[in-house]
């Protein structure tokens, strides 16, 4: 299987870098399309050395699986220069946000159509990605990712809310950490290092209301800071801002 990655952003280069990682695919089975000459130059010459291309119909004319990696609004100008045809027995993955199957079909016509959604950590296979429904050939891939699930097209977004942008809500909530740290007198380096490794231990022991039990005794100082958390409704919070996440994109 050989696979177009059509935009080479952030997402692009760890699709890229997940691809390889999982050992099935290797740099001659990825075509880039980008606008960015930059871009390209990476794919080509940096640690990908994968192929690259402006001409997107080139592109799709030598792979089999078209991913589309890029914002919607983007899509929509680039779609303008597809050559339709081209795309009669291929297998297009969108991996954008707020594109609904309906939205595609209108640019690029009734096409053999999945829909995936990765988080940035699929970069070195310990991420999560959830897709609609695909072949078993490329699933096998994909679950090669790190937590790879199926699901339906109307909770794609979901995963993009809770999981994508939740990678960026921990790394906030880390630095947050590191910010009290540092205020408390720790050095950066110190004070992130400890940030890190505190949820790290978190991640590991799992179990967390029940960490939080054992870690919280009564009339202890964590009881102090986690009833003060309380108070702030950073439960609440940190709700509210995965649902802005969702409602930005329905």
């Amino acid at each position: 299987m050989k696979f177009g990655l059509i935009g080479f952003g952030n997402l692009g280069k760890a699709f890229s870098s997940a691809l390889l990682c999982t050992g099935d695919v290797v740099a001659d089975d990825i075509y880039v399309c980008d606008k960015s000459e930059q871009a390209l130059s990476l794919a080509k010459k940096g640690r990908f050395h994968v192929y690259s291309m402006e001409d997107i119909n080139k592109v799709i004319a030598e792979t089999d699986i078209i991913c589309i990696i890029v914002k919607g609004y983007v899509f929509e100008e680039i779609s303008k220069l597809i050559d339709k045809k081209a795309l009669t027995d291929k297998l297009v993955i969108s991996l954008m946000a707020g594109e609904t199957f309906d939205d595609i079909y209108t640019q690029i016509g009734n096409v053999k159509l999945a829909r995936a959604m990765p988080s940035l950590a699929i970069a070195t296979n310990e991420g999560v990605i959830a897709y609609t429904k695909i072949p078993g050939e490329v699933a096998d891939i994909f679950n090669k990712f790190g937590f790879a699930f199926e699901t339906e097209p109307d909770v794609i977004e979901k995963v993009m809310a809770f999981a994508a942008c939740g990678l960026g809500y921990a790394a906030y909530l880390i630095d947050a950490f590191t910010a009290a740290g540092e205020a408390m007198g720790f050095s950066l380096d110190t004070a992130s290092h400890i940030a890190a490794l505190s949820f790290k231990n978190a991640g590991d022991i799992g179990n967390f209301r029940e960490t939080v039990k054992a870690v919280a005794t009564p009339g202890g100082a964590t009881e102090q800071g986690v009833n003060y958390m309380d108070e702030c409704d950073v439960y609440g919070i940190v709700a509210g801002a995965i649902q802005k996440a969702y409602e930005r994109m329905t």
